[in-house]
């Protein structure tokens, strides 16, 4: 795996070219969600990133926005989450040039005319009332505010229609102006690039007017673990849908791999135990996983399932003791072997796809702003023993563990 990392007008780019593919996914992410958002903000970055879609100096309309990409047939989207809003184009590679042009006319000239705004706010309230019917968003969300409380880690991602109403057109651009800096955006360009010195012009003169420095922090992270072990929400689903959290390893610590190491173990492959000795020894449920999922600030070990309501606390019992008697009684070579084969080729085939390569790039150059080749991240779960694992044992004991449920 090829990258080269460089500074461009302000930006962090980073190149990553593997010429025998046919596509090029173009990333813009700004460090910009609802870790940076005050509680009277919540929900911005998530409207800003529907009206950079609703005209622009050059391209008026969303009808003119959507056809500047439909004409060369590439993919045009845009996602927010926690830490970040990201802005992305998949295309052909002849169109490359073209894509990084349009992503910088969205960012640099979006007019958040206010006849749309009007218009999208109505949209961006349906689409949350869409979560709010999900049970698999509302357990997850309604679980962050529990187990972290209600501050810009805890606060939910969802659940601010009256915020939604209320922002205004100078609102948008007042965040904008906080947030989308040079400083604050890192660009990741991935897979076919038929001419890298072409774009690097293109970056330096297409965003040499964005505001150089970001004057917004997030705020310092710190544990307040709840005084309740359990916890539930009353949603009238079919299903009881449940998580049980404990605290984990954040990315700067490089233990997170013996983390997703010991998960791969409880739940990744079909050979897993809590896939084995619950969905298919006892048939308690269809879904089950687990995971770590880490942070800059933290990380989190999370069991989630799926259960009948009839003898839904027999069942959660059930799933306690399948994890005791993995800390009790260890596990085998086999099982580490295969959890380790397991979760390094799933890395290798995740990648092949340019849109997860420029993630994958992303992902780690913004906790350290470095990135560890494909060859050192499977060297370091290749270095993971067995007391690495077990090391870790006492996160998941029974007195760590805090279960929150929607019914």
């Amino acid at each position: 795996m090829q990258y080269e990392i460089k500074t461009i007008a302000w930006i962090d780019c980073i190149f990553a070219p593997m010429n025998e593919w046919n596509s090029i996914t173009i990333d813009i992410w700004v460090k910009a969600w609802s870790t940076y958002e005050t509680k009277e903000e919540a929900w911005i970055s998530h409207v800003l990133e529907h009206m950079f879609f609703k005209g622009w100096k050059k391209r008026k309309t969303p009808k003119d926005v959507a056809t500047a990409m439909d004409k060369i047939g590439a993919i045009f989207n845009a996602w927010t989450w926690e830490n970040t809003t990201n802005y992305f184009v998949k295309s052909a590679p002849q169109f490359a040039e073209y894509g990084l042009e349009v992503l910088a006319d969205m960012l640099m000239d979006a007019q958040f005319a206010d006849s749309e705004f009007q218009r999208e706010k109505w949209v961006i309230i349906q689409e949350l009332k869409m979560y709010e019917d999900n049970p698999i968003s509302v357990v997850r969300n309604k679980r962050q505010t529990y187990f972290l409380w209600d501050n810009s880690y805890g606060r939910p991602i969802i659940w601010f229609e009256e915020n939604i109403q209320n922002f205004t057109r100078d609102d948008l651009f007042k965040y904008k102006e906080l947030l989308y800096t040079k400083d604050n955006l890192i660009i990741t360009i991935a897979w076919k690039i038929l001419n890298q010195a072409e774009l690097e012009k293109n970056i330096e003169k297409l965003f040499k007017n964005l505001p150089e420095k970001c004057t917004r922090e997030k705020p310092k992270f710190s544990w307040n673990l709840p005084k309740e072990h359990k916890w539930f929400f009353k949603k009238e689903t079919e299903q009881n849908h449940i998580i049980i959290s404990m605290k984990g390893l954040n990315l700067l610590d490089d233990k997170r791999y013996s983390a997703s190491l010991l998960c791969s173990m409880l739940w990744w492959n079909m050979s897993s135990r809590l896939f084995q000795d619950i969905r298919e020894k006892l048939w308690i449920c269809y879904y089950i996983s687990a995971w770590h999922w880490c942070s800059n600030e933290y990380g989190l070990f999370t069991i989630r399932a799926w259960l009948d309501k009839t003898k839904f606390e027999f069942w959660v019992e059930k799933i306690n003791e399948v994890v005791d008697k993995f800390l009790d009684e260890w596990f085998t070579d086999e099982e580490f072997n295969n959890a380790k084969n397991c979760i390094k080729w799933n890395i290798q085939m995740w990648i092949e796809w340019s849109a997860e390569m420029a993630s994958y790039l992303w992902d780690q150059y913004i906790s350290k702003k470095e990135i560890r080749s494909l060859e050192e991240v499977l060297e370091k779960y290749e270095e993971i023993k067995k007391e690495d694992i077990i090391e870790l044992f006492p996160m998941l004991k029974s007195e760590n563990r805090y279960r929150f449920h929607i019914e």
